[in-house]
C-alpha cells in the first residue's frame, strides 16, 4: 500500500462536538435571538427653544469644565488642549445666551 501525499484537511470546529451539543447551541441561538435596540438615553425636546437649549448646552459644557478641572493634575497636553476647547465653546455659549437676555 502506497503512502498518502497530501495530509487530511483539518476537522471544522462543528465536527468535534457532539449531536447533543449542536442541538443545545440551535436551542440557545434561536431563543436568545437578539432584542431590539434599546432606546437613546438622551432625547433632544423638539420643542425646546432657542434660549432653553443654550442655557442647557451651558450648563453641560460647565459640567465639562469642572470635570476635567477635577482631573486637571493628571492631564496630558491633548486633554488639555480638548479642556481649552470646552472652555472656549462655554464662553461663546455664555455670550450668546447673554445676547438674549433683554438689558
Amino acid at each position: 500500500m502506497a503512502k498518502k501525499v497530501t495530509p487530511d484537511p483539518p476537522k471544522s470546529k462543528t465536527d468535534f462536538l457532539s449531536e447533543d451539543a449542536l442541538l443545545h447551541r440551535r436551542a440557545i441561538d434561536y431563543y436568545l435571538k437578539a432584542s431590539a435596540p434599546d432606546a437613546p438615553i438622551f432625547i433632544l425636546n423638539d420643542n425646546l427653544s432657542f434660549e432653553d437649549a443654550l442655557a442647557h448646552a451651558a450648563d453641560l459644557l460647565h459640567c465639562a469644565v469642572e470635570t476635567a478641572h477635577g482631573s486637571g493634575e493628571v492631564m496630558k497636553a491633548p486633554q488639555r488642549a480638548v479642556m481649552h476647547l470646552v472652555e472656549m465653546a462655554k464662553g461663546v455659549v455664555d455670550q450668546a445666551l447673554a445676547c438674549t437676555q433683554p438689558r
